[in-house]
């Protein structure tokens, strides 16, 4: 046990040092945050706010794995770190949870902002179930981040990828706004992402609003985790042939 710990770790560390050359990623993402705070304050109050809790938590989860964790085994892949660590006693599950763990450090800063917003806004429980609701979504975005690079042959165009989907599909589809405000053919299309799935969940059991019969983001949700699942299976190779 504590031999898998040292490993993981040790990839953990070689995936971080990143922070020390460019910690203006972690105060870009802040700021991101702050200005999404300010305009739907502007839109919508203090239950605009509500909502930016909900979104910045699903929407970090996501953009986690299938942006910052593809990005970094790209990045191996690239620079054939990934011989390295297969002549190595490193095992698959040591460095994908190795490189998962140095991807937190994103929506840890993020939930560390949103946590003074949920005090100034007694919204706990919408903190809270924005993170449970956030965990498969952070599971089927692994997943499919791990999907794609595996099947890049030149990863040094990852980003050109992953950027587009992590951002695309939690800005177009009702993430941070709820889906009740679309028509109601257009709302069922929405909700089939799994971002805007979660999100509507979380809304619901808050009591930010119903757009749907919640059976049907919970189907989409658990789809997505499924089939991402076995498609990763089918895909990663040790090796990231």
């Amino acid at each position: 046990m504590i031999e898998s710990l040292r490993k993981i770790y040790g990839i953990a560390y070689l995936s971080s040092r990143w922070i020390i050359r460019q910690p203006v990623w972690l105060i870009q993402s802040t700021l991101s945050l702050i200005g999404f705070a300010v305009l739907l304050y502007a839109w919508g109050g203090l239950e605009g706010l509500k909502h930016i809790i909900i979104a910045w938590i699903i929407g970090g989860l996501w953009g986690t794995g299938v942006n910052i964790v593809g990005q970094e085994v790209g990045w191996h892949r690239m620079m054939y770190l990934h011989d390295m660590f297969i002549a190595s006693p490193v095992k698959p599950v040591h460095y994908l949870i190795g490189v998962f763990t140095m991807s937190l450090i994103f929506p840890i800063i993020e939930l560390l902002v949103m946590m003074p917003l949920a005090y100034m806004l007694n919204a706990w429980n919408i903190l809270f179930i924005s993170l449970l609701m956030g965990l498969p979504v952070l599971l089927a975005s692994i997943m499919l981040g791990l999907i794609i690079v595996m099947r890049i042959e030149k990863p040094i165009n990852i980003s050109a990828i992953t950027n587009p989907i992590s951002w695309l599909l939690v800005i177009l589809p009702p993430v941070y706004y709820p889906a009740w405000i679309l028509p109601e053919q257009a709302r069922i299309i929405a909700l089939t992402i799994p971002t805007s799935a979660a999100a509507e969940i979380a809304r619901q059991l808050t009591g930010l609003g119903t757009s749907i019969n919640i059976l049907y983001p919970t189907i989409i949700v658990t789809t997505w985790v499924i089939a991402g699942i076995i498609l990763a299976s089918k895909t990663i190779k040790w090796g990231l042939n």
